[in-house]
């Protein structure tokens, strides 16, 4: 094994080895000329003995490092040294999500829904875009998702801030375990115990095969295991189940959750989900109740906007609850976001019912101008009505101004009088 500390490579100057594996060895290194530490991934020379797999490499890696997402591992050249293909690329400061997992789980805790849904989402967005690129990951696990948190480090013994985020990396390495004949591995590409079935099989793979493993992290994030144990050490065993066992139960889950992870883990590809996206999209709406897309019909935008905020109420929410109560700041932050946004939805809720035509009643007032034309009857303010409906006071004078068009009047006074001269403002 050649030892490539103090060598370099593609102009960057290998300095420790940082990890070790199956199929690789991962150094860390200077980058000469982007004076930045990157990683370097040096895959072994007996993977690519073969012409053939150094060609396809060759075209794996240049796909990849054509990707530019912000949840996909950013790759910065790639070449072929002494028969060892390498790859050079960013250095994700953090832990994986494996790491953080076996570290999460012994202290009895599991990854809350809420944030389980946020990650998913993200890593569903990186493949989705993968896919499109004509991507294959084939190997999607913890160990191959990377948790970044720019403003501070990780403590695996406490819940994920909200801050982390999700780094899928190692696009297309598994290739070379599926094609190298030399290697019991060779018979299928990807980790036992994230197979699809079809890998188990030693069938041809497309991306449902990804969504199969994405839904076998989902799982494990949920549950605090994977669906199948490697733990005997029984891989034929492993195999069998992906193919022809269905996953137990997830533990207090509720149904619409269990929902989405069954069809994730649908033994028959045509019978998964088949976009990332569709599968996160579902999470959400099984944890949350609300979509993230369109709907088919056509949503109007402002419909579609209100789900939008509906679902960033309850996701800051969800966070609150998450949150040490020690952690005051993160608590005022979270409980000023639900309030914008709570404001926020209000006034759009007030923007599309003023684009409806006025509902046939007593009076000439949409739903909202009689809530602020009762208040103003109270002798309530704007600032006071504003603060009572949750509104801006600029919305409550859009109303007010919308109240006097109607009543042709020109002053509050005016317009309450009217009102009550007119026995609108009866319940």
């Amino acid at each position: 094994m050649t030892d490539w500390i103090g060598q370099t490579l593609s102009k960057v100057l290998i300095q420790q080895r940082l990890a070790q594996g199956g199929m690789a060895e991962v150094f860390v290194g200077h980058h000469t000329t982007l004076q930045r530490a990157v990683a370097v991934k040096v895959l072994y020379p007996h993977l690519a003995i073969e012409p053939r797999l150094l060609q396809r490499f060759q075209s794996e890696a240049q796909a990849v490092a054509a990707m530019r997402h912000p949840n996909i591992v950013q790759v910065f050249d790639y070449d072929i040294v002494e028969g060892s293909p390498y790859i050079v690329m960013e250095l994700i400061e953090g832990l994986s999500l494996e790491a953080y997992l076996k570290q999460f789980h012994p202290y009895g805790k599991r990854i809350p829904p809420e944030t389980t849904a946020r990650l998913i989402t993200s890593l569903a967005a990186a493949l989705d875009y993968a896919h499109g690129h004509g991507i294959v990951h084939r190997d999607i696990k913890p160990a191959n998702i990377l948790l970044r948190r720019v403003s501070a480090s990780i403590d695996p013994a406490l819940p994920l801030p909200l801050d982390v985020d999700v780094i899928l990396t190692d696009f297309g390495i598994s290739r070379f375990r599926e094609a190298n004949p030399n290697t019991l591995s060779g018979t299928f590409s990807g980790t036992p115990a994230y197979l699809s079935p079809e890998q188990a099989q030693g069938k041809e793979v497309d991306h449902r095969s990804d969504i199969y493993s994405l839904g076998v992290t989902l799982y494990e994030m949920l549950a605090g295991h994977p669906p199948f144990d490697a733990s005997d050490g029984n891989l034929l065993g492993i195999l069998l189940k992906h193919v022809n066992e269905s996953p137990p139960p997830l533990p207090d889950s509720n149904h619409t959750v269990q929902a989405v992870v069954d069809r994730a883990l649908a033994k028959k590809p045509e019978e998964r989900y088949q976009h990332a996206g569709d599968l996160a999209d579902e999470l959400l709406k099984a944890i949350y109740g609300v979509s993230t897309r369109p709907h088919e019909s056509g949503m109007p935008p402002l419909e579609g906007l209100l789900d939008t905020l509906d679902l960033l109420i309850e996701q800051a929410r969800a966070y609150r609850r998450a949150l040490p109560s020690s952690n005051t700041t993160a608590h005022t932050a979270v409980s000023a976001l639900a309030e914008l946004a709570q404001q926020a939805i209000n006034e759009a809720r007030d923007l599309a019912a003023s684009l409806q035509p006025a509902p046939s009643a007593p009076h000439p007032f949409s739903p909202r101008e009689f809530e602020v034309i009762t208040l103003a009857a109270q002798g309530l303010t704007n600032k006071e009505i504003a603060y009572r409906l949750h509104l801006s006071e600029r919305t409550v004078q859009f109303h007010m101004n919308s109240i006097f068009n109607k009543t042709t009047t020109n002053s509050r006074t005016e317009a309450v009088a009217l009102a009550l001269k007119q026995d609108w403002l009866k319940n």
